[in-house]
């Protein structure tokens, strides 16, 4: 059902499949994923960034001043949007 793809350069890239697309299993399984991670002291998100799947867990690893200063300096280089709109 799963696989690790990838841990070389100390990331894990987690997948997990099923037959068809089930929400159900995936409710399950990212916040499953990011407690453990963060319980471990890990990262949810490392050198690309956040994106847009994951910025209701943001707050497990940065505190909000950290956060307050991602949005401060996305809005000063990026005023209209435009670069990773999400």
């Amino acid at each position: 059902m799963s696989q690790i793809r990838s841990l070389g350069d100390s990331n894990v890239h987690f997948n997990a499949t099923t037959k068809e697309f089930d929400s159900e299993v995936l409710n399950l399984i990212d916040p499953f994923i990011y407690e453990w991670t963060v319980q471990r002291k890990g990262s949810i998100s490392v050198e690309h960034g956040i994106g847009y799947k994951k910025t209701k867990y943001l707050h497990c690893n940065k505190m909000d001043a950290a956060i307050g200063l991602m949005k401060s300096l996305k809005q000063l280089m990026d005023p209209n949007g435009k670069l990773n709109p999400y």
